[in-house]
């Protein structure tokens, strides 16, 4: 799913952004260029980081082997 349309960002690059220690909209934004456009994406951009992070903490990755 496109969430930023000015800059051509999917939902995944999104994610990885988070998972990659992006901790906010702003963020991501400097990492990918998501929600620096015209702005329309911010609040979907925020939802999605929220929800990120949340994921993350309630399933943290494994420790390597």
């Amino acid at each position: 799913m496109l969430v930023c349309h000015c800059k051509g960002v999917p939902c995944r690059v999104i994610k990885d952004c988070v998972r990659q220690g992006a901790d906010d909209a702003e963020a991501v934004g400097r990492r990918c260029g998501a929600g620096t456009g015209c702005g329309g994406c911010k609040p979907l951009l925020a939802k999605l980081v929220e929800r990120e992070r949340s994921a993350s903490v309630a399933s943290p990755a494994q420790p390597a082997a």
